[in-house]
């Protein structure tokens, strides 16, 4: 007997490749199938995405020269190394520092024997000036006094550290000659540190600033981080359709690293909504559906258009009503099932008018051909 394919029978919920299916009740205690109510009830939603762990941009400083002149000594030689605020990087030669050095100091000894150092007179004005000049030039206030207890110019003149942190750049390099504004190290400060997350584009308008957030990352079982939606950028990234939304985060024994990826939940303003529970929609990419229980062993898939979820449960903004009963555990039990019978039902057997249909068929096409032979 030949089969052929007729046109699939058209289903309530109109998702295409599956019809209802009746299973009995000794089949469905068998496979283990439950059934949950669709409610309508307070959904606080959450928004699930993922995202990176980046150094915050107002915790970056940069270590530049005021002056021209050679780096003599590098103490800080490699990249990652942790630096305290005020620590010696590198020590640097300059004439022009050695020259402000040395006008500072005949300035306080012409202030010394007027006796005017802080008298705020005429030479105290030009001690003012001398040291408010050398540091200018880049000169630590600690380093400067130094210069002022020991009256003699230092030879090379420290490299300190603005704050604490982690070089995360370093361009300096013994025998370099810098020029002012010449950068030789990048200090990061990661006691503080930003997550940026990655928004899809059609749930832009759901994220806004100040909004809680936890970070969770594979390195660190276990733990959550919490913060606060800082900041929402103003535009989409043309490649992966998404809007970032930066999250900043405290990080005490730097347990957060930059670059580490991990995921992210926001916590979205709740509201009354109808909810299914998450395990009963089948989501295959194209499409989401549930099975929604009938009478009589009957089950039919049903599209549904999903909104925010939270909590196990997810919204149904459309296709299902408050106190229908659908499928909660099995949905791919069903889901096989229905999807053979569809196509089981999408062939008919030939009947006999079939069959002479396609032998006079046949006997037309081959006196066509005998035809075209002669």
């Amino acid at each position: 007997m030949k089969l052929v394919p007729r046109a699939p029978a058209a289903n309530q919920g109109g998702v295409a490749g599956l019809v209802p299916v009746e299973l009995d009740a000794a089949r469905t205690q068998l496979i283990g199938m439950r059934t949950g109510p669709v409610l309508r009830e307070r959904l606080a939603p959450q928004l699930r995405t993922v995202g990176f762990v980046a150094a915050d941009e107002q915790r970056l400083a940069l270590v530049t020269t005021r002056f021209s002149g050679w780096i003599e000594k590098l103490l800080v030689a490699q990249s990652g190394a942790r630096v305290e605020k005020g620590q010696i990087l590198a020590t640097a030669y300059s004439q022009e520092l050695v020259t402000a050095q040395q006008v500072y100091l005949n300035s306080v000894k012409w202030a010394d024997k007027q006796g005017l150092a802080t008298a705020g007179g005429a030479a105290g004005g030009v001690e003012y000036d001398a040291r408010r000049r050398l540091e200018l030039l880049g000169v630590a206030p600690q380093d400067v006094a130094e210069i002022a207890r020991t009256g003699q110019p230092l030879a090379t003149v420290p490299v300190r550290s603005p704050v604490a942190g982690y070089v995360a750049r370093k361009a300096a390099l013994p025998g370099l000659y810098v020029q002012p504004g010449t950068e030789l190290f990048q200090i990061v400060d990661l006691s503080t540190v930003w997550v940026v997350a990655d928004v899809y584009e059609r749930d832009v308008d759901r994220v806004r600033v100040g909004q809680r957030a936890r970070f969770t990352v594979a390195a660190r079982q276990g733990e959550t981080f919490g913060g606060r939606v800082q900041f929402v950028y103003p535009a989409v990234n043309p490649e992966s359709r998404t809007v970032q939304a930066r999250i900043e985060l405290k990080n005490p024994g730097l347990r957060l690293k930059p670059g580490m990826y991990g995921d992210v939940l926001l916590d979205l303003p709740a509201g009354d909504a109808l909810t299914v529970p998450g395990e009963a929609v089948v989501d295959t990419g194209d499409q989401q559906y549930v099975f929604v229980a009938r009478p009589a062993g009957r089950f039919e898939p049903r599209r549904v258009r999903l909104g925010a979820g939270g909590d196990g449960r997810v919204q149904v903004l459309e296709g299902l009503a408050e106190g229908e009963m659908v499928v909660t555990t099995a949905n791919f039990l069903v889901d096989s099932e229905s999807r053979l019978r569809a196509a089981v039902e999408g062939f008919r057997p030939v009947g006999a008018e079939d069959e002479r249909r396609e032998r006079e068929g046949d006997d037309r096409r081959e006196h066509a051909r005998a035809d075209a032979r002669n």
